[in-house]
């Protein structure tokens, strides 16, 4: 097992900041839940609250908490393309990374004529960066075709990148990495390809931009999605859509509203709380860079890279434990392979419900299913065994929590190989 004989020296602080993560009544609890969204600091539910009690307002009005708002808004898109590296593009709210994909999906249909086309989606991928485009598709008599994921490798197969992305294709869409597995994909390959053939590229980042710095400027992609609560935030999910991209599609919206500029795509009053605390995760990000006095990209992308390489060394130390123990079978990319914190286990004979259910009795939570990457699921031949049971390591994590993770899940596993005795 690996040992970990040096830490980041500052994950204790991170820890420190979140108040979920304080024992309590219950106990301590171990949230190895990530993926499905992370813990909020402090400092965050502060903003939020501070939003609230300060008087909120919408946009629009000449008083003072009305350009306030408006202020929040502006500063907060300034602080989303610094996380991003976006400075080519505009930042759009929404509800969440579903709404804006098909908020998106069904503008640019508005311009698919033509049935000999096709879009490109990814089999590693949440549904979330596949239905909306296949929807879409659909409508407009167009037909799909897959990037086909390596069952055994649970990575992407490129071998046939050309050929799929041909000139008649009109746009891919791929994950920065699979939320269910962990994998991360080559996407600077596959957007380059959509670029050469004039097809838009759309990269789901919502679970992988907690582990991988994103340079969306030299990524090149049109339009990236991210969702704030699976990196310290609130729940509110962004869209940062190419200048480019933006002028033109013809973006469903009201008739009052902007034309031009992020305003055409971005759909009624947002959640300014929800604003106000992602301003404050942003912040709450940077502060964990190498540098306070650099500019914010530079501190938000140090942040990211230090948050990484210390999960990898748990991630490491988790994945040799779960090894040891009789009947676990991972779903893991090869080592040559670049993977997220985010491990994907089976237990044999046992169904991932039960062993979720047991470490939940033990405040150790787990996360079983398909995580809507049900196409992955079925490639996998997980998916009439009830899929797969999930740990997300995040940097609040420490080797004890590992190690008790561990020895929780050994206690499950040999408890349900004994029911079967």
């Amino acid at each position: 097992m690996i040992d970990i004989t040096t830490t980041w020296d500052r994950a204790h602080q991170l820890k420190a900041s979140i108040p979920a993560l304080r024992a309590d009544e219950r106990g301590s609890r171990i949230f190895l839940d990530a993926p499905s969204g992370t813990q909020v600091p402090h400092v965050v539910l502060e903003a939020m609250n501070r939003y609230v009690v300060g008087g909120t307002a919408n946009r629009g009005g000449i008083f003072a908490t009305s350009l306030d708002t408006e202020e929040l808004l502006l500063t907060t898109r300034d602080k989303v393309r610094a996380l991003l590296g976006a400075s080519r593009h505009q930042i759009v709210f929404g509800q969440n990374m579903t709404s804006l994909a098909f908020s998106a999906a069904t503008s640019i249909a508005r311009d698919w004529n033509d049935p000999t086309r096709h879009v490109v989606v990814s089999e590693l991928d949440h549904h979330a960066n596949i239905d909306p485009w296949l929807s879409s598709a659909t409508d407009a008599g167009m037909s799909a075709r897959w990037l086909p994921v390596d069952p055994a490798a649970h990575a992407l197969d490129l071998s046939r990148l050309d050929d799929l992305v041909d000139e008649k294709c009109a746009l891919v869409a791929v994950g920065l990495s699979s939320n269910a597995v962990g994998t991360a994909s080559d996407i600077k390959h596959i957007v380059d390809r959509a670029r050469s053939v004039g097809a838009i590229s759309v990269v789901d980042a919502v679970h992988g931009l907690s582990h991988i710095p994103v340079d969306l400027d030299a990524l090149g992609a049109d339009i990236v999605f991210f969702s704030a609560y699976k990196i310290f935030g609130p729940h509110i999910g962004a869209m940062a859509i190419s200048d480019e991209a933006l002028d033109r599609i013809r973006f469903h919206k009201l008739s009052p509203a902007p034309s031009s500029g992020y305003g055409k795509a971005e759909l009624g009053t947002q959640n300014m709380e929800a604003v106000a605390g992602l301003s404050a995760t942003v912040d709450f990000i940077a502060s964990f860079g190498d540098d306070p006095t650099s500019d914010l990209r530079q501190q938000v992308s140090s942040a990211i890279a230090n948050f990484a390489k210390y999960e990898e060394r748990l991630s490491d130390r988790f994945v040799d434990g779960l090894a040891a123990i009789p009947g676990v079978e991972l779903a893991r990319a090869p080592h040559h392979v670049s993977k997220t914190s985010t491990v994907a286990f089976t237990v044999d004979g046992a169904s991932p419900q039960s062993i979720a259910r047991t470490c939940a009795g033990e405040n150790v939570y787990i996360t079983h299913g398909d995580f809507y990457a049900s196409t992955l699921a079925r490639r996998t031949h997980v998916a009439d065994r009830g899929g797969w049971i999930r740990a997300g390591i995040a940097p609040y994590h420490d080797r004890t929590d590992i190690d008790t993770a561990l020895a929780v899940l050994e206690r499950a596993v040999a408890s349900s190989r004994a029911s079967r005795i």
